[in-house]
């Protein structure tokens, strides 16, 4: 499911949640790796893991 959903998400979403969680980057080193300013990157992993639990919710109702 999780990688499923993960493709579902926005380039700038799946990068940034995948530093954030999966690679344990802070904030500022998703800015400085990727050039988004520090408000998207926020924006982008609250947005990206909402669209996760979403997904995987779904994906779990219609698979079981």
């Amino acid at each position: 499911a999780l990688n499923f959903c993960m493709g579902t998400l926005s380039e700038e979403q799946k990068k940034s949640v995948e530093l954030f969680y999966i690679d344990s980057c802070s904030y500022a080193d998703i800015v400085e790796l990727t050039g988004y300013a520090l408000s998207k990157v926020k924006s982008y992993i609250q947005n990206g893991k909402r669209n996760l639990k979403t997904c995987i919710l779904n994906f779990i109702h219609v698979n079981s």
